[in-house]
């Protein structure tokens, strides 16, 4: 039991931390590829891996949470709300990435001021949980 629940937490933080890796990734893209075709192209490479990373860490989040019997502690909720905020942001993204066309300046702008505040909440959202989560670990 023990082992499970080592390589639970093993796990979910290096997924906490990858995430956090690839959304700095992310808005180093958005920020500074300055042509429209290709940054997409590496942001709709490294978007599904930031997702996947992240749907992973929610999972093992479960999983650890269910060893300890579902006990809530104010860590989980920052957790929780972390991950919505994040998920929340991706939706609104994903909604002005499809608004945006190759051939209209104005709209890449307004998408890629949005993703760069988008990414940059995400890294505080991410930082700010794990600095919590760490100081007040048991």
């Amino acid at each position: 039991m023990n082992e499970l629940i080592s390589m639970s937490m093993d796990l979910h933080i290096f997924f906490v931390f990858l995430t956090l890796i690839i959304a700095v990734i992310n808005l180093i893209v958005v920020m500074k590829i300055k042509d429209y075709i290709p940054m997409t192209k590496r942001v709709e490479f490294f978007t599904p891996l930031y997702y996947l990373s992240l749907s992973i860490v929610i999972f093992t989040g479960f999983v650890v949470l269910s060893v300890y019997h579902f006990q809530m502690k104010s860590t989980v909720y920052f957790m929780i709300v972390g991950a919505v905020v994040v998920i929340y942001g991706a939706f609104k993204t994903h909604k002005k990435f499809k608004r945006t066309r190759a051939k209209d300046i104005e709209s890449q702008t307004i998408y890629r001021k949005f993703a760069t505040n988008k990414y940059k909440v995400d890294i505080v959202v991410l930082l700010f949980v794990i600095i919590l989560s760490f100081l007040f670990a048991t």
